[in-house]
């Protein structure tokens, strides 16, 4: 937050005192103007000056408070209003305010009560009429009229002749009666178009300022959910970490348990099935390995995950599992081209969790059917057994996080996941995924993935065009395998992209809380606020006709082609206006191209182009980039500058920048002037600071709206910026995270895997060494070797089970939560290891 922004943040805080600040200077203002007048009779009677002083100080004291209280203010000031005409001056400088206060009580107090206060206003404004015209024209009631009155300066001043008599007891004449109504109607026309023009003012800027109070409230929230959003993505970065190490690691060490299982009772009297047992628990084991690599590294998931690979995994369920019959259907027209690569790996997922599923708990010589059933928009994956099903959970486990995995991939891509066990036996998985919204081969991405894919900088900044924002070339799949898939080749712009990038952006506005109907001043200015394109190229339009049609020089200029060019310059440079608010920067850029041409070609400095360059200048800074107004300073100096140049050179005679610059070859001689040179250049000096004192209060004046978050365009390009910032900043928290805890986990994770493969290893040793003796393992070594690796494959499945509860369970691990659940956290308090050894999760054993 910038200092300006800082200062209007305590303003809004602290609106008394600005109010009094503002009040202050009104006072000064209100008092200089009526310090002169000596005369101002009441309806009562004539008052002297501190009497109208006293009064004006009275009715400058509900300003302080009138959008801290506004209706009480609004009330009050009525009262001393009536008050002072009925017992004081009919008439004060103060009165005028009296419309400021109307526009304050409607834009700041209860909308409901808008009608009222206005019905009260036009009340107040008749009564005001009424006495001021019979006190100005007949006088006061008590001193009994008055034939002359005295004016500061010593003037006389007759009243009606007309009017004179009536306190003498003769009564209204009729043509002091006409006196009288013409002065009413008068004075009562100048009041009413006084408040009819601040009722639609005051309308107009309540439709406006609510959508602006929306907007702030919407920036307001999304800073404050910053660390919210921070937190929420460390913990789904843990949650995927737990989820994919229970699809990797989890998954590989029940083949393995199975296969020692296995191979203890099959190898155990032939050394050769043994042998290829023992490599293959291994090969498994050095495979989960280099995909937990992956999964904690830059991209995460295994290169074996997606919709291609599904046989490879229903083969390799077969092989470790030869007693069960597992079967795949497919109905209808396959396509897996439609499944974004997302959804792919989760289809995939859930056909592993349900096989790994099947091998732990459905009991031997299952049945197991796996059928995908391909519709219009989505594909239902289903996979049955005639297992153990409900029976399963005799043995004391309890439902663990591969089921809960499942689900969070399914609903992550937009899909829905039953499981349960079936009625008369066995269990059942049905996954309906829809297909990806762009079929045409590319992959869709889940935004978890951008977390992943972040060490490019490319996924951290984005690549735009116009408001879209482009990922970089994805990874795609053909037939199983992984190809590049090549970025389009750019194409020339369609007529619907022209227009969707020269039609306003959509503006979020708000809805009148109060329940009551916009009326037609509220609707118009929520029109024009979200069709602001079109209201510029209307402003562009009036502009073009008034100047292109009697251009205002400063300086003459010839006849002829000049003038042609000329004018068509001007149209030229207003015309860029029309999108002053769409494109700001370029808006400017274009604007100051052709000023600095008009400048240095043309001989005047036309009205018309200071008026277009004061626009786009403002408009650049206030829409623009944050920095714009750097390089729209550094332009608008060297503009200036050729200003003050050219002014100069007019007093010598040149009348223009090209003409001097080009004197000798086209021989150009001045025409003889009689003015000195130390005064053309006062003059040239004089025009260039006048014209940099204004471009200096252009560029400050838009940066105060800027800083003062007044502007709906503003704080929507300003909560753009915050949700493109929060983004950035989940994907980072997402990366830290993973950096955070992956060492420690990648380092457990190396060590149990490892275990199993030292136990394969020393199995494959003893075989090795029997046969280097020439002897016959025997069946008891053998069975010896497989169970202490299927030993060690629980023992490591157990650990594995340990690891995913803490990271499912212990929250974030950054140091914001230092005071939560000190025990539990990951870093910095405990590492895995010494939470583990905590006994918090010993036990678990989950599905």
């Amino acid at each position: 937050m910038t200092r300006l922004q800082r200062l209007f943040s305590w303003i809004r805080g602290h609106v008394i005192v600005a109010d009094s600040t503002i009040t202050a200077l009104l006072a000064l203002f209100t008092f200089g103007l009526g310090g002169n007048i000596l005369f101002n009779p009441g309806l009562l009677y004539d008052f002297p000056a501190p009497v109208q002083t006293a009064w004006s100080i009275a009715l400058l004291v509900p300003f302080v408070t009138r959008r801290r209280w506004p209706q009480v203010s609004a009330l009050a000031f009525v009262a001393l209003v009536l008050l002072h005409l009925l017992f004081g001056p009919c008439l004060l400088m103060t009165d005028f305010l009296a419309p400021f206060m109307l526009y304050s009580v409607m834009l700041y107090g209860n909308p409901r009560n808008s009608k009222a206060f206005i019905v009260l206003a036009f009340a107040v404004g008749g009564l005001t009429s009424i006495i001021e015209t019979w006190t100005m024209t007949v006088g006061p009631i008590l001193t009994g009229g008055s034939e002359q009155i005295l004016l500061a300066d010593g003037m006389v001043l007759n009243s009606s002749p007309s009017c004179s008599t009536v306190y003498s007891g003769q009564g209204l004449s009729q043509k002091c009666t006409d006196t009288l109504m013409q002065y009413l109607v008068m004075i009562f026309a100048v009041i009413a178009l006084f408040l009819v023009s601040t009722v639609i003012i005051a309308y107009w800027q309540r439709a406006r300022l609510m959508t602006v109070r929306m907007m702030r409230e919407r920036n307001d929230a999304i800073a404050a959910r910053e660390a919210e959003e921070r937190n929420i993505a460390a913990l789904a970065e843990r949650a995927r970490i737990a989820r994919d190490m229970h699809d990797v690691v989890a998954h590989t060490l029940s083949i393995i348990i199975v296969q020692s299982d296995g191979g203890r009772y099959a190898g155990a009297n032939d050394p050769a099935v043994a042998r290829a047992t023992m490599e293959t628990i291994r090969h498994e084991s050095e495979r989960a390995l280099h995909d937990m690599t992956r999964l904690l590294g830059v991209f995460g998931g295994s290169p074996h995950a997606d919709y291609a690979d599904i046989d490879a995994l229903v083969a390799q369920a077969r092989a470790v599992a030869p007693d069960a019959v597992i079967t795949r259907e497919i109905i209808g027209d396959a396509r897996p081209d439609a499944l974004g690569n997302q959804t792919s790996v989760s289809v995939y997922h859930v056909v592993q969790e349900s096989l790994t599923n099947i091998r732990k708990y459905a009991g031997p010589k299952v049945t197991v059917h796996i059928t995908e059933t391909w519709g219009g928009s989505t594909l239902t994956v289903s996979i049955t057994d005639n297992g153990r099903g409900a029976s399963a959970g005799l043995d004391g486990h309890t439902p663990g996080y591969g089921l809960t995995g499942m689900r969070e991939r399914i609903e992550t891509v937009g899909g829905s996941v039953t499981f349960g066990p079936k009625m008369g036996g066995g269990f059942a998985v049905c996954a309906t995924v829809p297909f990806a919204a762009n079929s045409d081969g590319l992959s869709a991405r889940d935004p978890s993935e951008d977390a992943h894919a972040s060490a490019s900088p490319a996924a951290i900044a984005g690549w735009t065009d116009g408001s879209a924002t482009m990922r970089p070339p994805e990874y795609g799949r053909s037939g199983g395998t992984r190809t590049i898939i090549s970025p389009k080749l750019p194409t020339l712009p369609t007529m619907q992209m022209v227009r969707d990038n020269l039609r306003s952006r959509p503006i979020a506005q708000a809805i009148d809380i109060s329940g009551q109907r916009f009326n037609w001043v509220e609707r118009l200015s929520q029109w024009t606020q979200r069709h602001y394109v079109l209201v510029d190229t209307v402003i562009t339009i009036l502009l073009v006709m008034m100047f292109g049609s009697a251009s205002i020089s400063l300086f003459s200029y010839g006849t002829g082609p000049q003038d042609i060019l000329f004018r068509t310059m001007i149209v030229l440079e207003l015309m860029p206006l029309c999108m002053r608010r769409r494109f700001p920067e370029s808006c400017a850029l274009i604007i100051a191209i052709l000023s600095t041409l008009q400048l240095v070609i043309f001989e005047p400095i036309d009205l018309a182009n200071a008026v277009s360059s004061m626009c786009a200048l403002h408009a650049a800074v206030l829409y623009g980039r944050e920095k714009a107004w750097r390089w729209t300073g550094l332009v608008s100096i060297l503009d200036v500058l050729l200003i003050g140049v050219k002014v100069m050179l007019s007093q010598f005679g040149y009348p223009s920048i090209l003409v001097f610059l080009m004197r000798d070859i086209i021989g150009y001689v001045p025409a003889q002037t009689d003015w000195p040179a130390s005064g053309a250049m006062f003059t040239g000096m004089a025009y260039t600071l006048a014209v940099l004192a204004l471009c200096a209060g252009v560029i400050a004046m838009a940066r105060w709206t800027r800083s003062s978050c007044s502007n709906a365009l503003v704080l929507q390009a300003r909560e753009e910026a915050l949700i493109a910032e929060q983004n950035k900043q989940r994907i980072l928290a997402a990366n830290l995270e993973r950096d955070r805890i992956s060492m420690n986990i990648q380092s457990e994770v190396t060590a149990t895997l490892n275990s199993v493969i030292d136990r394969t290893v020393s199995g494959l040793r003893t075989l090795d060494e029997a046969e280097a003796r020439g002897e016959k393992p025997t069946a008891e070594s053998i069975s010896s070797a497989f169970e202490a690796i299927g030993r060690q494959g629980r023992e490591a499945l157990a650990h594995m089970r340990q690891l995913l509860g803490i990271l499912r369970e212990t929250g974030f691990s950054d140091e914001d939560h230092a005071e939560e659940r000190e025990g539990m956290r990951l870093r910095p308090a405990a590492s895995l290891d010494e939470q583990m050894k905590s006994g918090f999760f010993r036990g678990m054993f989950q599905r």
